[in-house]
């Protein structure tokens, strides 16, 4: 077999024949001697051999001088717990047993924290929300002391003033301005609660926006009347009775209890009004079905309200101590003032237009009882200490709130996402959904107008006398777009000639509009509204017909030169003795 060799000097490799192993030949390149040796062949190891030190090792090895007995691990997923642990981290299944109990198998299931940590949690965790939102509590003592002072004011401008556009205007400017504190309520307390579901502890810079706190504040009073209705119905008319009767206190105490239904459910309802669909907010049915599952969270925010505005309300309790005869005073005097300016610019007015047949008010000629100013000094010290209690209470409740609605998130069914809104064609509905049967309509008109009316009848006495004419007002209007919605329909699908009679004739254009209601959906909602709003509206003008607020033109008397207000006649109130 050929040898290769390779030359040293010219690095050239060529072959030679057995025969010159251990000889010197020279190279075929540069001619110098190479010497020529037997090639090398390595040794192979035999496919039944063994590696030498595996036994030896595997056998000198201490397993448990390596074992870290110090760890302890979760015998289902690995995850290293403590030597104290029951239950892993992880997994959250029993380490005795290698199974999830019961009770943390619910826990999983709800999705969220539990209710029961809900309690323990608020404390601590409300006040290092307060403390790191100092300036939000300072905004709102001095909002609210601005929004009052203004409220104050011009109350008092309404009572100085006798003339009625310029009483009218003040009226309305207290109106604007002390809904801007209910109205800052409710935006704290969504604005809170909206952070804690977004799992957020800070929030971003909070403006305040005076006319949008007044439409809250609207929206707010409106809310606590609608939940307020059903309680007062019955509480709020027996208070009313006692307090005309003269059992001030006990009916006093009816009336607020009357509110307690409404107090529980407010923590409830403003996780709602925070999310996309805030309807069962509004809805007393759903809202009550969600307290009988979380009463006791409920129960406890109201607890820690109640705790929290102690000091405020004790600084208005005092106020009503300590200076209660002494407004009093101070503002029966303002409106005697007032009933003598009036009747006095009357008699002015008729000396300066020769007016013969005019009749001097009571009022003519008397002397202004003098003001002392002096005695709102107390309570106007008074309700600024409240509202510096009351500034950083609304931080902290709106943050317990906030807990509240994240640890009670999955009974609360809120709303999260709105389903998509698809159009259909008026045509396309009519063939595919068949209108709701008359009765049906019928009976729900006439039972919610009833419902609605007797609510509305037995809560006249304690609404503003303003607020009871925008309800007959509003009543009114929704009465003629029904009466109109109807003529439209019977021009369309009848005569103008019977268009024109239903125009003058309103029972015949009420009768047509149910017959329509048969076979069109759009019309039986119509005819609904209609009969629930005539029944309701009926009810209110009763009601306050019977409390004395609308006077028939028969029952007034022949000359009614003196005011209506009683008070008005008497002379100025004598200073209240400590």
């Amino acid at each position: 077999m050929p040898i290769k060799v390779r030359c040293k000097e010219c690095n050239t490799t060529f072959s030679v024949r057995d025969e010159a192993e251990g000889k010197r030949v020279r190279c075929k390149e540069c001619g110098a001697p190479v010497k020529v040796t037997a090639a090398k062949t390595n040794k192979t190891r035999s496919s039944s051999s063994k590696p030498a030190d595996t036994d030896d090792f595997l056998a000198t090895l201490d397993i448990d001088k390596i074992e870290d007995k110090a760890a302890k691990i979760c015998p289902r997923c690995g995850y290293d717990v403590g030597e104290e642990d029951i239950e892993c981290a992880n997994c959250g299944v029993d380490l005795s047993t290698g199974r999830m109990s019961e009770a943390t198998r619910r826990k999983r299931r709800r999705k969220g924290p539990a209710i029961e940590d809900f309690y323990s949690k608020s404390w601590g965790d409300a006040s290092k929300f307060l403390g790191n939102h100092k300036g939000l509590a300072v905004k709102t003592f001095i909002y609210s002391a601005i929004a009052s002072t203004l409220f104050y004011c011009s109350v008092f401008m309404m009572m100085w003033c006798h003339r009625t556009p310029p009483r009218a205007f003040w009226g309305f400017i207290a109106f604007v301005s002390i809904m801007a504190i209910p109205g800052w309520i409710w935006f704290i307390q969504t604005e809170v609660v909206r952070y804690a579901l977004q799992k957020k502890d800070k929030l971003k810079r909070i403006n305040f926006d005076f006319f949008l706190c007044s439409a809250l504040g609207i929206k707010f009073i409106f809310w606590i009347i609608l939940f307020s209705l059903p309680a007062q119905a019955i509480l709020g008319s027996m208070g009313f009775y006692l307090i005309s009767n003269g059992s001030v206190p006990t009916g006093a105490i009816l009336i607020a209890i009357g509110f307690i239904p409404t107090f529980l459910m407010f923590p409830l309802a403003i996780p709602h009004m925070t999310v996309v669909d805030s309807t069962p907010g509004w809805l007393m049915h759903k809202l009550v079905k969600t307290f009988l599952k979380l009463f006791k969270p409920a129960f406890f925010w109201c607890f820690v309200f109640i705790v929290t505005t102690l000091p405020a309300l004790g600084c208005l309790a005092a106020v009503g101590v300590m200076s209660g005869n002494d407004l009093n005073t101070f503002f029966s005097n303002v409106r005697y003032n007032s009933s003598i300016a009036r009747d006095n610019g009357a008699k002015e007015y008729a000396e300066e237009n020769k007016i013969k047949d005019f009749v001097e008010g009571p009022f003519t000629g008397k002397t202004p009882a003098e003001l002392d100013p002096s005695v709102l000094i107390v309570p106007s010290i008074l309700w600024i200490v409240a509202c510096m209690f009351y500034a950083p209470t609304l931080i902290y409740n709106a943050r317990v709130n906030g807990l509240l609605a994240v640890h009670c998130k999955p009974d609360l069914n809120l709303i999260t996402k709105a389903d998509e809104v698809k159009y259909v064609s008026k045509a396309e509905r009519e063939k595919t959904g068949p209108a709701t049967a008359r009765w049906k309509l019928a009976t729900a008109g006439v039972g919610g107008g009833a419902g609605l009316g007797a609510a509305l009848y037995f809560l006249v006495p304690m609404m503003p006398e303003m607020l009871l004419y925008v309800l007959l007002g509003i009543n009114s209007l929704t009465i003629l777009g029904c009466f109109g919605t109807t003529l439209v329909k019977i021009n369309q699908r009848d005569s103008i000639g019977q268009c024109l009679l239903g125009l003058f004739i309103s029972l015949y254009a009420y009768v047509k509009g149910w017959a329509y209601a048969e076979d069109d959906k759009e019309m039986g909602n119509v005819m609904m509204t209609w009969t629930i709003f005539l029944i309701s509206g009926n009810l209110l003008y009763l009601g306050m017909a019977h409390n004395g607020i609308i006077v028939e033109e028969e029952a007034q008397p022949a000359a009614a030169e003196a005011p209506v207000d009683p008070a008005m006649e008497a002379g100025p109130a004598e200073p209240a003795t400590p």
